[in-house]
């Protein structure tokens, strides 16, 4: 992996602060070569203090050598959400950043014998009795987990959320869970509610539809709706959309009467 592209994760919505504490010590490498460095170097994550940490719970030192500040790999690039496994065969460490897709992983693998993403889908929707086009997809990543490399499936069919963490290898159900949400994926959004709110009368609602416009309107292009829930909150009349973009979700709550967008979040799976 070329080096600046592993850098580039800092870049979207990670900020990373280094402070330099200026007192040289000596540090020994494994191979037994003598360095100076300058200690005493403390990190922060999106404004907070982060420690990095090893496998077993110790504190990884940070130290600068020569205009370079080094950082313990695995504890930086698993904040940053990505994977990371060592070959001690090549002695290579491998990182595996969190927006490739799991066709490009699979595809990239050193074995090749990967199911695809399209397999660990309808595997799910196999066994989730759901056909394909009833379903909208979130996610269907490539991780390395427990020692094994893995799917991890989720999508919404109706009013109902499935989650599924499928064997890679041998396209084994590892785990499943659903869960029955408090809302509905609109499909046409033609239909009004049938609020009783004092704001309005039921026939003065925007539609769902309506809504959903508004909604994607604010959002890049290529985005998916996957909620699309009326609601009665503080005194008024609203829906609640959430809409989908890659590793980006979205979230708005509209005004049902005017279709105000009074409240919107975004938030990052990556982060």
């Amino acid at each position: 992996m070329k080096q600046n592209g592993f850098w580039k994760g800092f870049g979207s919505g990670l900020v990373l602060t280094v402070l330099i504490a200026a007192l040289c010590v000596t540090a020994t490498a494994t191979s037994k070569r003598s360095i100076q460095v300058e200690d005493g170097i403390g990190i922060t994550l999106n404004g907070a203090r982060f420690t990095p940490r090893d496998a077993a719970g110790k504190q990884v030192p940070v130290f600068l050598y020569n205009g370079t500040t080094y950082v313990p790999v695995r504890a930086i690039s698993e904040a940053m959400g990505m994977d990371v496994s060592f070959n001690s065969a090549t002695r290579t460490v491998q990182l595996t950043t969190a927006d490739r897709t799991a066709s490009q992983q699979g595809a990239s693998s050193a074995s090749g014998n990967y199911i695809s993403a399209d397999r660990a889908k309808q595997i799910a929707l196999n066994d989730a009795g759901v056909k394909e086009a009833n379903a909208v997809f979130l996610r269907a990543n490539l991780d390395w987990d427990d020692g094994r490399m893995k799917y991890e499936v989720e999508f919404y069919s109706g009013t109902t959320e499935y989650d599924y963490d499928i064997d890679a290898v041998t396209g084994a159900i590892l785990s499943s869970d659903r869960e029955l949400e408090n809302f509905q994926i609109w499909n046409n959004g033609t239909s009004r509610p049938s609020g009783n709110g004092s704001n309005s009368s039921s026939g003065d609602y925007i539609t769902a539809e309506r809504a959903q416009q508004i909604a994607l309107a604010e959002t890049p292009s290529g985005s998916t709706v996957v909620k699309c829930q009326f609601d009665w909150d503080d005194g008024r009349a609203q829906y609640e959309v959430e809409i989908r973009n890659g590793w980006t979700e979205y979230e708005f709550e509209i005004d049902a009467v005017t279709g105000t967008i009074f409240s919107r979040d975004i938030d990052n799976d990556r982060w």
